[in-house]
């Protein structure tokens, strides 16, 4: 009887290792070990104890623990982006249709799959999407926040443009663009920046998109800048070249150029001349807020591109996106046209035939008024009476009239 008990008892170690061991086997959780139980015989305890690591240590191997897998999942949020994966993230901010929408890709991306390319595409897509009251609002934004805060650890690192490869001045720029205008960094803070940008850009002969050499024209406008050769070398490098690919010049490069040059000391007619041919091309204020518009505006009335060519189109997009300005904006806008000899309301050409010559010919051109009930009608059966189905008759005695 005695024997039968201590039988029973060795049994019981080896029953609660394997319970322990069945315990264990759930990939989602570590239970903790079953603790042994306290037996007479000490030999009896002896191959249980040295059962159970062993069992333990192969379901570790099997199923794998969660830390491991937290820190495999951390290393690679510090990986760099994939190009295909970085590509879809500045889509995405690219086709944002407002400023809430970008701030949303911020929120999701700005953790786990940080990149400086999308980062400054994104700053700068809520600058441009926002008006002076709502860019205040958006810059108290945590998350917006964040995000400026890393982009100026990127302009503050003098490392940082050959880790970006050769698009770094540019994504630079962009980034000092949108910090300034979002109110994160005043001109002076810049200046350290802005001066490794034109070593960089002289370096490589200016060959980088005519976008960032009129963005470096804009942000240096307010600073003495030294770059390579001195300040005096590089005043009269940027201009030159900007003169030179003035037609790679889009309405947003316009517009800076404009509001650049309204500042003491860097009126260049040459440029000036060749920013207001660029305003009589079709299409060129695609990209342009109405504020920028309105700038624009005062920007050619202060230096004297009186131009009625380029104000005429510039006039007529105005009268089409009144309803986006506000009454004061709307107020400046008419002053500046009436300055310049040209009412708003009047930018639209006078009904009939005009004639101008153009070299050895004579060119006639005819403006139409839009009158009522002359509109362009879509295509379509709208106008047409559709005839009714045909009338089922049941009485056969009225059928036969």
């Amino acid at each position: 009887e005695q024997v039968g008990c201590a039988d029973h008892q060795q049994a019981r170690p080896a029953n609660a290792a394997m319970l322990g061991i069945s315990s264990y086997d759930s990939d989602e959780e570590a239970a903790e070990p079953v603790a042994e139980p306290t037996v007479a015989s000490a030999g009896a305890a002896a191959a249980p104890a040295g059962v159970q690591p062993k069992a333990i240590g192969v379901i570790d191997v099997a199923a794998g623990k969660a830390a491991p897998k937290g820190k495999a999942g951390k290393s690679k949020s510090k990986e760099a982006l994939s190009a295909s994966r970085l590509s879809h993230i500045r889509k995405e901010v690219d086709e944002a249709k407002s400023a809430t929408a970008v701030v949303q890709v911020v929120r999701r991306y700005l953790e786990d799959q940080w990149d400086a390319r999308w980062g400054a595409d994104a700053l700068h897509q809520i600058a441009k999407r926002s008006t002076a009251r709502t860019r205040k609002e958006w810059a108290a934004d945590l998350g917006v926040k964040k995000l400026a805060d890393k982009l100026k650890a990127l302009a503050a690192d003098h490392t940082s443009l050959p880790g970006l490869g050769n698009e770094g001045v540019d994504v630079s720029l962009k980034a000092l663009d949108a910090l300034r205008r979002m109110n994160f960094q005043e001109a002076e803070e810049q200046k350290d920046a802005l001066e490794r940008a034109i070593v960089s850009l002289v370096a490589d002969s200016w060959k980088h998109p005519v976008k960032s050499l009129a963005r470096l024209f804009w942000l240096g406008a307010p600073l003495k800048l030294q770059g390579r050769g001195g300040s005096g070398d590089y005043a009269n490098l940027l201009p030159a070249e900007l003169r030179a690919r003035a037609p790679d010049l889009d309405g947003p490069d316009v517009a800076v150029l404009i509001a650049a040059m309204r500042r003491e000391g860097l009126r260049d007619e040459a440029l000036l001349q060749k920013v207001v041919g660029r305003l009589k091309v079709e299409g060129i204020h695609a990209g342009l807020s109405a504020t920028d518009l309105v700038e624009m505006t005062e920007g050619l009335k202060e230096l004297g591109g009186e131009d009625e060519a380029a104000l005429r189109p510039l006039g007529q997009e105005i009268l089409r996106r009144r309803g986006e300005l506000n009454p004061d904006e709307s107020h400046r806008v008419h002053a500046a046209f009436q300055a310049m000899k040209l009412p708003l309301p009047s930018v639209w050409m006078k009904p009939g035939a005009a004639t101008k010559r153009g070299g050895s010919q004579i060119l006639t051109t005819q403006a139409f008024a839009p009158q009522e009930g002359h509109e362009k009608k879509r295509r379509g059966n709208n106008e047409i009476e559709r005839v009714s189905p045909p009338r089922v008759v049941r009485d056969y005695k009225m059928m036969s009239y």
